[in-house]
Parts: structure tokens; C-alpha cells; sequence
């Protein structure tokens, strides 16, 4: 594969765009035959940065391949198809794409059939896609953020044509509902309720990256959601650039705060969402957040800057007072909110006295964590042209103040944990000793507790014994086998097959006909036993006893229940056998 397709590029000036209704499409494509010929007994691998929103593409794109006969692998070197997922926002995590791409020079060098495709923000960047294929001959295909759905036309047109393929959209946006989907997590989901962002924060490269806001349906994003309670999920985060401006294009009255209501009304334990933006944050949003308990107690609240006039550079939409008046209302409502936020420093000529309004906000608000960041500029942005009169050094120096804020106030929060019990949704052994078990408390504070690793998944309650600051350590209170029969029980509970039954044994119990008929026919076979020696009178009990019999047999809601039985009862053995 020598020869190199431009097919579409970039055009940040397009990103700009806006049509007065976003396209909609189904995503269920078929799958076509050259893939399903070139998959048979071959693997892919995806390497992903960036956000959350980067990890439901690769969710998107693992669904695509695998529906194609793709089988996953998660070691680099045994993969036939590698697909590296990009991000934009953040310097380094450009930089660590380049060395991704290198890794997989030697897959290309020992597999001639062997396909290397790079997607994602990054991609979205005038300039970025040329440089790849110039720089990387054995690049196979480069793909936008707006191309996912297209994923198995896309490697079709590569197999079959044997050239290398550039296919970066930039349009003003469009929604595709239906696409398949592989979760990363069994037990943690992601759903997307808008894309693209209207904002054009000065700094921010999204809006160009993701195109222009555009809201989903709102009957999509709850069947989604719906699906998710029915398959056992315990945690769902809607996503969204701004999930603050949910539904506005619709223009038919929808909000994020009627989506919140209708989502908080499914049978899910925990709900979360991401990114808030803090003029659009209303005061019927945080009713709903106080009104319905699983609704996590967690809000990650991004302030950028704690000064007036350098959010007015940054062309964020609010000012210092509002943000802080803002906060003040929410925990007038919910005084147990853990709140967070990002915060740059060294924003372009960002003085001494603005870096002082930032400190002091962080220590009026008292977030419970923050992810701080020294300003990169963005090329194509409004603040990557301003001329920049401050050194990287005192940048650092200000991070390091900033550091030291943060630390204490996340301190303080930490340490008002102790002694406390939380609920505890573990994510599996802990990244740095695997004797320990972590997961997260509802406020959104990582725990790290002794257990046995069959609780993964389960929700267990945890005693807070001591604050390392921005993990916590703490003990399991009660019994892991009871913890994990509570698990089991609750993914029972949803299995459709385990719902019907016990649907139709409450139905049963319910039924006066039932009962009357069980009634009866206890009193038919006592009849019948107590006739034992008398012929005439033993008949007489037993043809009553065979009739009240073939009732019951025949019953609607009794054969329906019977016949499911054995299917429930293989179930039970599952269970059974995973609690051991």
C-alpha cells in the first residue's frame, strides 16, 4: 500500500457551521463481505486517549469490528488490525500518539496484510492528516471523529483498493442512533446525550474537533438507558461537551433537567453526567439532583479561572460572582455535594493579580479535587495567536501554588470521610498492589480496601480508616459471600427469563382462581386418602382429585410459570456456582 487517498480533509471553518437541524441516520450497516472474508481469524486492538466521550467511539468501533467476525486482542503485537484513537485537547497526548505509531512499524513489517488506522480529535486538525501519511508509510488509514459509524467502509475501500485511505469529514454534525456497541465495563456505562459543542471557548478545541452542539432524542438516550438497567448496569454517566444545554435545538421544550427526571425514574443505582457548564446550571437541575438519591451526590463543575477578566479572554460565559453564587445555591440544596472542577494556569498574559482570584476562589469553594493544567495552546484557536508575556517558568511556579491549594482543600474533604461508611462500587484490584480492592464512593472519592476479587462489580459498604488525600483507605463491613449473593441476586432480578417467572409466580400467588382451585384440590386429595377402602366412595374422591388435576395443569399462568422452570433452575445453578 503505497499510494495515498485524500479523500476529505479537515476544515476547521466548516466545524464553525450550523444547520438548523442536526442529520440523523441508522447505524446498523451491513457488514460488507471483502471485511467479513478479511476478519475470519484475525484481531484488532484499540489504543485510545482522552475522554470519555474517545472511549465510547472505541465502545462504537470494538461493536463494528466484532459484528464483522473481528476477534479482540490486548497485546499490541499479535494485532492484524490496530486502530489508534486520538485526543486533542492536551499536548502530551499528541505526543504520545506519534510513539504509538511507531510501536506498530514491526507488526507492518511481519504481516502484509496488516492494517494500522488512526482516528479521533486529533485527526480534525488541518495539517495533522498529511503530516501522519507523509511521515508513516505504513499507515494505513487516517479517520475523523464524524466517521465512526462509516468504520467498516472505510477498511473495505482500504482491503479492496489496497491504497491508503485519508477520509476526515467536517460538517456541521450529524447523529447516528442504533450503531452496535461492545461496553469496556460490565457493570459502568457511558451514554452520550449530545455531541459537539456551541461555546468556542478561546482556548478549547472541541467545537472544531466535535462539530456544533446537536442533542439526541430523548426517547433514544431512555431506551438506552432502559437497556443498560435491564442488562444489570449500576452506574450510567450521560455524556456531553455541555450536558447543561441538552435539548435546546430541539426547540420543543426539552432540558437536561426533564432528561435527568425521566433517567433518575429507571431502575439504575447510580447516575452521573459530564461536563456542566456553570451559567447554564439551573435552578430545576439542581431540584432533580436533590430530589432523586440515585442521582450520585458528584459534580464536576469546570470554573477555568477565578478571575473576571481572564474568563473574559478565555470567552467563558459567566463571571467569578455568578460561578461562586451559583455554588451557593447548589449546596443550599444539597449540602453533601463533592464538588470539582479544571483550572489552567498560565493562560495567555495571565497576570499575577488574576492567578490570586483563582487561588482565593479555590479556597472559598473548597472543591474536593481538581485537575489542574499549565495552558497549551490549540492550533486554529483564538488564544494559540495571542503573543504571550508570560515565562514557562513562573507558569510552573504558579502551578505548583495552585498544586498546593488544591491538595489541602482535597485534604480537608478526604479527611471529613473517616470514620464514615460509604457505599463502594468496586472496579477490580487496585492498579498498584492487586492484593487490594478499589472502586469509588458516590461522591466520587477513590477507596482502596482488603477483598476477594469475585466482588468486582458488586456494591459493597466500605468504613473510611485513614486519607492518603486523593485516594482513601478503608475496611469492608460485613461479609464478602453475602456481598456477593446481594450481587448475584440483584443481576438475577433483571435476567429476562428469572423477571418472567418471578412475574408470573406473583401473578400466580395473586389470583383468587388459583387459590381457590389449590384450595380445593388440597381438600380433593385428603378426600381421596380418607376414602382409602371404600371403592364407591374412593372413585367418586379421585375422578374429583384428576379433575381439579387437569385444571391446574391447564391453567394459563400455571403452565406458563411451569414452563419456565427449568430455565430459571439452570440459572440458579449458575448462581450457585459462582458463589462458590
Amino acid at each position: 500500500m503505497i499510494k495515498c487517498v485524500y479523500r476529505s480533509l479537515p476544515d476547521m471553518s466548516k466545524a464553525r457551521n450550523r444547520v438548523d437541524g442536526p442529520l440523523l441516520f441508522e447505524g446498523g450497516k451491513k457488514v460488507p463481505a471483502e471485511i467479513s472474508s478479511y476478519a475470519k481469524g484475525r484481531r484488532f486492538f484499540i489504543r485510545t486517549y482522552g475522554c470519555q466521550a474517545n472511549i465510547r467511539d472505541e465502545e462504537i468501533m470494538a461493536g463494528y469490528l466484532e459484528s464483522a467476525g473481528f476477534s479482540r486482542t490486548e497485546n499490541e503485537s499479535e494485532a492484524d488490525l490496530a486502530i489508534i484513537n486520538t485526543c486533542a485537547v492536551r499536548e502530551n497526548a499528541e505526543d504520545k500518539v506519534y510513539g504509538q505509531i511507531g510501536v506498530f512499524k514491526a507488526n507492518a513489517d511481519r504481516n502484509p496484510s496488516f492494517i494500522l488506522a488512526v482516528c479521533g480529535c486529533m485527526m480534525q486538525e488541518e495539517g495533522v492528516a498529511e503530516k501522519l501519511t507523509k511521515t508513516y508509510p505504513y499507515l494505513s488509514l487516517v479517520f475523523g471523529t464524524h466517521n465512526v459509524s462509516d468504520i467498516l467502509s472505510l477498511l473495505n475501500e482500504v482491503i479492496v483498493s489496497r491504497k491508503r485511505l485519508v477520509d476526515v469529514k467536517s460538517f456541521p454534525g450529524e447523529i447516528v442512533e442504533g450503531m452496535p456497541s461492545v461496553r469496556l465495563d460490565g457493570y459502568k456505562a457511558f451514554v452520550n446525550i449530545s455531541y459537539g459543542c456551541d461555546k468556542f471557548c478561546t482556548y478549547c478545541i472541541v467545537p472544531y474537533t466535535r462539530g456544533r452542539e446537536r442533542s439526541r432524542r430523548p426517547e433514544a438516550i431512555l431506551k438506552e438507558c432502559e437497556d443498560l438497567a435491564e442488562r444489570g448496569f449500576k452506574q450510567v454517566t450521560l455524556l456531553g461537551q455541555n450536558v447543561n444545554s441538552y435539548g435546546l435545538d430541539l426547540k420543543d421544550g426539552t432540558t437536561f433537567a426533564s432528561l435527568l427526571e425521566q433517567v433518575a425514574g429507571l431502575d439504575i443505582p447510580h447516575i452521573r453526567f459530564l461536563t456542566s457548564y456553570p451559567s447554564q446550571f439551573t435552578d430545576a437541575m439542581i431540584d432533580v439532583m436533590a430530589r432523586h438519591p440515585n442521582i450520585d451526590k458528584w459534580l464536576h463543575l469546570p470554573v477555568q479561572s477565578g478571575s473576571d477578566s481572564c474568563l473574559k479572554r478565555m470567552g467563558r460565559r459567566y463571571t467569578r460572582e455568578g460561578y461562586l453564587d451559583l455554588v451557593r445555591r447548589i449546596r443550599a440544596k444539597i449540602p453533601s455535594i463533592a464538588l470539582t472542577t479544571d483550572l489552567i494556569v498560565g493562560f495567555p498574559n495571565e497576570t499575577a493579580d488574576e492567578f490570586e482570584d483563582t487561588l482565593s476562589l479555590c479556597h472559598e469553594v473548597s472543591y474536593s479535587s481538581a485537575f489542574m493544567f499549565i495552558y497549551s495552546p490549540r492550533r486554529g484557536t483564538p488564544a494559540a495567536a495571542i503573543k504571550d508575556g508570560v515565562s514557562a517558568e513562573e507558569k510552573h511556579a504558579r502551578f505548583l501554588r495552585l498544586s498546593q491549594v488544591v491538595e489541602e482543600t482535597t485534604s480537608k474533604h478526604s479527611l471529613s470521610m473517616v470514620g464514615e461508611t460509604y457505599s463502594v462500587l468496586v472496579d477490580g484490584p487496585s492498579k498498584k498492589d492487586p492484593s487490594v480492592l478499589s472502586g469509588y464512593a458516590p461522591n466520587g472519592k477513590l477507596v482502596n480496601f482488603k477483598g476477594p476479587l469475585y466482588l468486582k462489580g458488586a456494591e459493597v459498604p466500605v468504613k473510611i480508616k485513614e486519607s492518603h488525600t486523593y485516594s482513601l483507605i478503608g475496611e469492608m463491613i460485613g461479609d464478602p459471600i453475602v456481598h456477593k449473593a446481594e450481587d448475584v441476586a440483584y443481576l438475577l432480578r433483571r435476567d429476562p427469563l428469572a423477571k418472567e417467572y418471578l412475574r408470573l409466580d406473583e401473578a400466580v400467588r395473586r389470583d383468587p382462581e388459583i387459590k381457590k382451585l389449590g384450595e380445593d384440590f388440597v381438600s380433593a386429595k385428603k378426600a381421596m386418602a380418607l376414602s382409602m377402602g371404600r371403592r364407591e366412595e374412593y372413585e367418586a374422591a379421585k375422578k374429583t382429585y384428576e379433575g381439579l388435576l387437569r385444571k391446574i395443569k391447564n391453567h394459563p399462568l400455571l403452565a406458563n410459570r411451569a414452563a419456565l422452570q427449568g430455565a430459571v433452575g439452570d440459572i440458579l445453578l449458575q448462581v450457585r456456582d459462582s458463589l462458590k
